[in-house]
């Protein structure tokens, strides 16, 4: 693969995976390593730009809880709780610059992360009967 996440791109998206698809019973650790192998797999075939703006969208995510004043560290470095009320904050943002960056991440993490049907049963999806 040509192209690989830097590290701390990688724990961004893990932290957004963790804060996004949160349950009593997870994420697991193995389902969240699946979902950043994914988005960097997503990530090899697309254009240069396309590449560009999804890491800056990973950047932006890492460093809002600094520029909206929430935290003086990173959002990976948020516990789940901060993590949580900084999203529901972007999904609420009116915005475009704080919005956009969280639809992309949400539709693009939930292809991923709900192809594991582990995950699924262990949310309470009973799946196909």
């Amino acid at each position: 693969m040509a192209f690989e996440l830097a590290p701390r791109q990688r724990a961004v998206i893990r932290a957004l995976g963790a804060a996004l698809f949160a349950h009593a019973g997870g994420p697991r650790p193995e389902q969240l390593d699946a979902l950043v192998d994914g988005f960097e797999r997503h990530l090899v075939p697309v254009s240069a730009v396309q590449r560009t703006l999804f890491l800056f969208a990973v950047d932006l995510v890492r460093w809002l809880p600094v520029l909206l004043f929430i935290a003086p560290r990173p959002f990976e470095d948020l516990d789940l709780e901060r993590r949580l009320r900084l999203l529901e904050r972007m999904d609420r943002s009116r915005f475009t610059v704080l919005l956009m960056p969280l639809v992309a991440f949400k539709s693009l993490l939930a292809m991923y992360f709900f192809e594991d049907e582990a995950e699924l049963r262990a949310m309470g999806y009973p799946g196909d009967e």
